[in-house]
């Protein structure tokens, strides 16, 4: 399975946003939760930017994402990438023109772990990922902006930070950022989504 890792300078010190920042932060993950409380289903084609740093190189590509709540996602990358991606409750499935495989859920680790926040933060409630990532808001009249900085360290060996651009209605980013210690990023823009589309269930299993 093609997997790309999707520098402590100081001592780890423990950092508790203001009182101020902390209810902020709290209200908007409530108004997020309120606002998808309805949402079954979504698909959204997004275009794919990953910056390799040490490269110098920009790598673009064009998919199309499904999502049924509350814990399978379809991820496809269109030719040349021409790959399809399967998070499930029992593991990651992946397929080419070149062959196909899949991992189960103890074998896949945090790679695992990180993909299933991804679809929290596509269509789920944040507050589950309280527990795993320091929390900050910045609210620009676009929309807010959340910024997750993961408290495990194996996560954080895979992902130093990550930027989420929410609209002002809330339901489905606009936007996300997932930068790796290696200074390599990726920068998935999304198009408007299909809220609650019908998706044919064999579309969400591996094949």
């Amino acid at each position: 399975m093609r997997r790309r890792a999707l520098l402590v300078l100081l001592p780890a010190i423990a950092w508790t946003p203001p009182a101020g920042a902390e209810e902020d932060i709290a209200r908007l993950l409530h108004d997020v939760a309120r606002a998808r409380e309805k949402l079954r289903s979504l698909s959204s084609t997004f275009t794919q930017e990953r910056v390799l740093d040490l490269l110098a190189t920009t790598v673009t590509s064009k998919g199309e994402l499904t999502l049924v709540r509350p814990d399978r996602l379809r991820w496809e990358l269109s030719p040349p990438d021409e790959i399809i991606y399967w998070v499930t409750p029992e593991g990651i499935a992946y397929r080419t023109p070149r062959g196909s495989g899949k991992v189960d859920l103890a074998t896949a680790g945090t790679l695992a772990a990180i993909l299933g926040d991804l679809m929290i933060l596509l269509g789920g409630d944040l507050g589950k990922l309280r527990d795993r990532y320091t929390f900050a808001v910045d609210r620009p009249g676009t929309g807010p902006t959340l910024r997750l900085t993961p408290k495990d360290e194996r996560v954080g060996k895979l992902i130093r930070r990550i930027t989420v651009l929410l609209p002002a209605n809330l339901l489905f980013p606009r936007r996300i950022v997932l930068e790796e210690p290696s200074g390599d990023s990726t920068t998935i823009a999304f198009d408007p989504p299909r809220i609650n589309p019908p998706v044919d269930p064999a579309r969400m299993r591996p094949s």
